[in-house]
């Protein structure tokens, strides 16, 4: 009973991002304190924690992930701020070890992960309405204090864009993408499908609308999504050439003002990387002095550089070796998957750095696998 009540709530605490922060000297860059810096202990780690306790057998390391690990704490000199993000990092690939062997995990996930979802749709919708945070035990799934006039809020013209219980519109729309391509497995609601539809086009996040049209009128291969998303990573010679709206021209451009700092980074440590959660330190050696501001010390809005920036190609060969292993590419399966992730990721970074994001994504591989692997015999017919 103890077993299904954790599994319950771990799988229902998903999208919430009630926790605690800690702010480490490390997690202040040039007097700025960086929430992506910032180790935080989520209510969900300590679910996990606890189903992973519950499921130690289950749970075995690769030597690969080892040795990676090594080498970027290695290359941080010992960052606990790196050091923490391999542990989360250790956390999930711990727990997708373990779901995609669960037993009728799909069946075992429906109810918490619907309930969650249309928890998150409804506050969503009603923030949309009030223009405002509704408060109250919101707060406790962690719903930051929201208003029209207040600093550094997502807006649309005079509209405020939903947050939900997510730190920004645009992790909401990427969390929900997911779950949009994970709903055929829980329920064939149309009302829902439709909501979700409703709510990723409220968030007015312009990526993943298009991620939306394309999996909902579109089944792009595993290539053709890379090839999609590699163009949407060009777009800065694109902006130059063609003469866009100044409302699409300026959100694209705040995207890329990154790019040519990171290809920098990349150039000087091609091999290792800086360190897991050391691109925005490394930032402050590729920025003039006066442009060294909050808003500009992000992390870059593309996760292929942010992962080559951090990690090095090391782990890029590893994970494309294990993809060619494993067949994966070649399940139509992950197509709407990749789609979403290489389209969004290749304008967004809440794929690497937020644990909502990253958690979606655990779940749906999880699910993905395991109803492949545990597909009921078919029978013979001439039996």
């Amino acid at each position: 009973m103890f077993r299904k009540i954790i599994f319950f709530l771990l799988i229902f605490c998903l999208p919430f991002q009630l926790g605690y922060h800690f702010w480490l000297p490390q997690s202040f860059v040039s007097s700025f304190r960086i929430d992506y810096l910032s180790p935080t202990i989520y209510l969900v780690d300590l679910l996990i924690l606890c189903y992973l306790i519950l499921n130690l057998r289950r749970i075995k390391l690769t030597p690969l992930f080892i040795i990676l690990a090594v080498i970027n704490l290695w290359v941080s000199r010992g960052n606990p701020v790196t050091l923490f993000a391999w542990l989360r990092l250790l956390e999930y690939y711990s727990l997708f070890k373990v779901l995609r062997s669960e037993t009728n995990l799909i069946s075992k996930a429906r109810k918490p992960f619907l309930i969650s979802l249309c928890l998150i749709l409804t506050l969503a919708l009603f923030q949309f309405v009030l223009q405002s945070s509704i408060g109250g035990p919101f707060y406790l799934l962690g719903e930051r204090p929201l208003s029209i006039s207040a600093p550094n809020i997502a807006k649309i013209g005079n509209l405020l864009r939903p947050y939900s219980t997510f730190s920004h519109p645009n992790s909401l729309a990427g969390y929900l993408l997911a779950s949009l391509i994970l709903l055929p497995l829980f329920t064939k609601s149309k009302f829902i499908k439709a909501l979700i539809s409703i709510v990723i086009i409220l968030t007015f996040s312009k990526v993943a609308i298009l991620a939306l049209v394309l999996i909902t009128f579109l089944q792009l291969s595993f290539l053709q999504s890379l090839v999609l998303g590699t163009f949407l990573s060009l777009t800065p010679a694109i902006t130059s050439i063609v003469n866009l709206p100044a409302w699409l021209q300026l959100s694209f451009t705040s995207r890329h003002y990154l790019f040519h700092p990171t290809f920098q980074i990349i150039k000087e440590h091609w091999l290792t990387g800086v360190g897991l959660r050391q691109f925005i330190p490394t930032l402050t050696q590729q920025l003039p002095g006066n442009q060294l501001s909050y808003q500009n010390l992000q992390p870059v809005h593309n996760i292929l550089l942010l992962i080559v920036a951090e990690l090095g190609i090391l782990p890029i060969i590893a994970i494309c070796l294990y993809f060619l292993k494993s067949k994966i590419t070649l399940n139509t399966k992950y197509y709407p998957l990749a789609t979403i992730i290489l389209i969004t990721g290749a304008l967004d970074h809440y794929w690497w750095t937020l644990p909502q994001n990253q958690l979606i994504i655990v779940l749906a591989l999880a699910l993905i696998i395991n109803k492949m692997s545990f597909r009921p015999p078919s029978r013979n017919l001439s039996e």
